[in-house]
């Protein structure tokens, strides 16, 4: 949004500003939310949790390090440093090229902990076991199942009143409720249809783009074959 501004635009364009731009959308906008969804929702996917003390000191080193990274390079493309260069002759830039070395530095001790973290996990994973299937005591139903889920998600379709549905069953004391009558479930077979239609899709799609509009009946009657062969 920034260097949608022409005026901006033209001041900052190719200039350390634009890398500090592009890794602030990337970092704090993208990474740091997969990195809360990866901590969150591990134990979910894999019944165990991960450890604590070491998600927590690569939390700080990620947020310290991006700051000390990238907070100098918006600096100095203001200073009018290009991006990209070989060698540079400011002595003016060199403090802040220091700090943001530093910072980098700082980042990938981040990194190397959350290894050490997943590390530390898998060998503790007999201990750290889930057993309730809600460990953050969370708001949402997939917290009400087993960890990890069963392939049938849910005994019985649970009823919802609410936008959070866990929570509102926890207020009201029924969340936990052994169901009076369970019902057969339906249970689809095992099918490499939504690989092969998946795979259709992916080349329909490179097709259109590209306009290579001949590939387009194939997709549909490979799509059309794999469905009938396998469902």
């Amino acid at each position: 949004m920034l260097l949608a501004m022409p005026p901006a635009d033209y001041l900052m364009h190719n200039t350390t500003f634009l890398v500090a731009h592009f890794h602030n959308m990337l970092i704090p906008g993208a990474l740091f939310g997969y990195l809360a969804g990866y901590q969150y929702w591990f134990p979910k996917a894999f019944g165990f949790t991960l450890a604590q003390r070491w998600g927590k000191a690569a939390f700080w080193c990620w947020i310290i390090g991006f700051y000390l990274a990238f907070m100098p390079l918006y600096a100095l493309g203001l200073m009018g440093m290009p991006r990209r260069l070989e060698h540079y002759n400011n002595a003016e830039w060199q403090p802040y090229l220091i700090v943001a070395a530093i910072g980098t530095v700082v980042i990938l001790v981040g990194l190397t902990l959350l290894v050490v973290q997943l590390v530390v996990s898998v060998r503790q994973c007999d201990r750290r076991r889930d057993t309730t299937g809600d460990p953050w005591q969370s708001r949402t139903l997939e917290w009400l199942t087993s960890s990890p889920p069963p392939s049938y998600n849910f005994a019985i379709i649970p009823e919802v009143r609410d936008r959070d549905a866990f929570y509102d069953m926890k207020q009201r004391r029924v969340a936990y409720d052994v169901p009076r009558q369970y019902y057969d479930i339906h249970m689809p077979t095992s099918t490499a249809a939504g690989v092969m239609l998946g795979g259709a899709a992916f080349v329909l799609g490179f097709a259109m783009v590209a306009h290579l509009v001949a590939r387009a009946p194939f997709c549909f009657w490979w799509s059309r074959r794999f469905y009938r062969a396998f469902i």
